[in-house]
């Protein structure tokens, strides 16, 4: 068995809540940042308030098993 396959078992029984909450809490934060910035008033500005939310709400944060942070 080589080295890549060794690491994918070892992933794969590796509980997945480390990387969701981690991606969870990185989401929050840039919507977070995004709305205390100037690209924010310019978003609201050019698409109105309901589209300029559903665009935040589609900005979302990954973490794959094995990035490196």
């Amino acid at each position: 068995m080589g080295k890549g396959a060794r690491l994918k078992r070892i992933r794969r029984r590796q509980a997945p809540g480390l990387e969701k909450r981690f991606s969870e809490l990185m989401t929050k934060n840039f919507q977070k940042e995004l709305r205390n910035s100037e690209i924010w008033d310019q978003m609201v500005s050019e698409f109105g308030e309901e589209e300029a939310e559903r665009l935040l709400q589609d900005c979302k944060a990954e973490v794959k098993p094995g990035d490196q942070f």
